[in-house]
């Protein structure tokens, strides 16, 4: 992937941490040309987590900023999206 140049805006991506595995690749699928055959590059530095993406089909490159939540999200996709989904927790109690 080449580098993307600082003088694109950043977008925030719209997933949270928590959201099943096809949120978040919707939250990073391309704006241009709709695909979600997208490669992404995560960079994590305190205060200011990103993800790099770049369109297989379009060549469209982008920014996205995200939260500590999103990136440690990210972090967890990997190779193997499937892995990373959060159990759902319906039916389950919080005893305090």
């Amino acid at each position: 992937m080449e580098e993307i140049e600082d003088t694109q805006r950043a977008e925030t991506a719209a997933f949270r941490g928590d959201d099943p595995s096809a949120l978040v690749a919707a939250g990073l699928a391309c704006r241009v040309c709709l695909t979600g055959d997208v490669e992404w590059r995560l960079e994590l530095e305190p205060w200011d987590d990103r993800a790099r993406t770049r369109c297989r089909r379009c060549g469209d490159e982008r920014t996205v900023s995200l939260t500590p939540e999103q990136g440690l999200r990210l972090s967890l996709e990997g190779e193997q999206p499937e892995h990373a989904a959060p159990a759902p927790l319906f039916g389950l109690a919080l005893v305090v």
